[in-house]
């Protein structure tokens, strides 16, 4: 809800309202982390500089070390993410620093935490990672004395590194905080989840090689979730045929919506990258068999041997005219490059009936 209002007042170039509506928040984190998501928003240099002025305010609001720490990462985060990069990385120093100093291990450990969050956010793995650690650490002397807490804090961590990957666009850093992550789980006696997160990081490592077969098998076991974490780990050259397959599953388990956003974002990366004339040909022959010649259309654009664009424009030809479509079947077809199978398609136009299933065209991939 804070966020919509706020970008509706970008819109209308209201920033000064965007301020007082934050500025009325009680929470001074919350008040930070709305100011910075504004700040990245607005375009004028004068609104930059409005907001800025009023974001840099909060650190002096902190009551305590802990929520002092939290909010200089959350102006570093803010403005190393704007492009204000040098001054970005003096704050986050700053933030790293009052965290250390924190006395209490609960505290300090919160403040690690949080800040390594948001050195996540703006691309530094490796030194959140090492705070992360540092947290464990102060975790670690609470355990002895006041194991529930401990406990918490452990679940909280790990659960932090966890929900860093979602900002993590490499694939062996992601793994290297799910690998962590499930180690901080093991420790607190939590194996179910060190579990799940130990095969999320499995996922990503077939993902890093590649993997579109398996990918493929994970989603005809309905598991959606896990192919999406791995296509968004594919190297650049498979990740549009990622797309494409998950595209495929959503289409085929009636998310039309969806899976025909899926597949356009596979298009533009396979239009950037490609993929094998086999595979593209394959899958538009079982997009045909869906029910979605259009889509396979599409993807006729991309092969580049005229054998195997000719056997799917037929194919695609086919399917029209099977719907009833004879216009749209013919026009197809006399844009087929192959001079025989365009011949055996016209043949077929003019007769009527199934004839393309009897003469052998392929119907499904492979």
């Amino acid at each position: 809800m804070w966020m919509e209002r706020i970008e509706e007042y970008v819109r209308r170039n209201r920033v000064d309202e965007a301020v007082r509506l934050i500025l009325s928040e009680g929470d001074g984190v919350v008040k930070a982390e709305l100011l910075a998501e504004l700040l990245k928003r607005v375009i004028r240099l004068d609104d930059y500089r409005y907001v800025k002025g009023e974001l840099l305010k909060c650190r002096y609001e902190a009551p305590d070390r802990k929520t002092k720490a939290l909010i200089l990462s959350v102006i570093g985060e803010a403005l190393f993410s704007s492009g204000d990069e040098k001054e970005g990385v003096k704050f986050f120093r700053e933030a790293m620093s009052v965290a250390r100093g924190i006395g209490v291990e609960t505290w300090r450990a919160e403040a690690l935490i949080g800040v390594a969050l948001n050195l996540v956010r703006a691309g530094f793995y490796d030194d959140a990672l090492y705070l992360f650690s540092e947290a464990f650490e102060a975790i670690t002397v609470l355990e002895g004395e006041e194991p529930e807490k401990a406990l918490r804090l452990l679940r909280k961590l790990a659960d932090s590194m966890v929900f860093s990957v979602e900002w993590i666009d490499s694939g062996e850093w992601a793994v290297e905080f799910f690998n962590w992550a499930s180690e901080v789980y093991e420790h607190a006696g939590l194996g179910i989840p060190a579990k799940t997160v130990r095969a999320k990081a499995a996922l990503i490592e077939r993902a890093i090689a590649g993997d579109v077969q398996f990918l493929r098998r994970i989603l005809a076991e309905d598991w959606v979730d896990g192919a999406v974490l791995m296509a968004r780990y594919m190297p650049p050259e498979k990740k549009g045929s990622a797309f494409l397959e998950i595209s495929f599953w959503l289409l085929a388990n009636g998310r039309r919506d969806l899976g025909e956003q899926v597949f356009n974002d596979a298009i533009e990366l396979l239009s950037r990258f490609g993929a094998s004339d086999k595979y593209l040909s394959s899958i538009a022959f079982d997009f045909v068999k869906l029910g979605y010649p259009d889509l396979a259309l599409r993807l006729v654009r991309l092969i580049r041997s005229d054998e195997l664009s000719s056997r799917v424009l037929a194919r695609v030809a086919v399917e029209y005219l099977r719907e009833g479509d004879e216009l749209m079947a013919r026009t197809i077809t006399l844009n087929i490059p192959n001079e025989s199978i365009k011949s055996k398609v016209l043949q077929q136009i003019g007769g009527g009936g199934n004839v393309g299933y009897e003469q052998g065209l392929p119907l499904t991939r492979g």
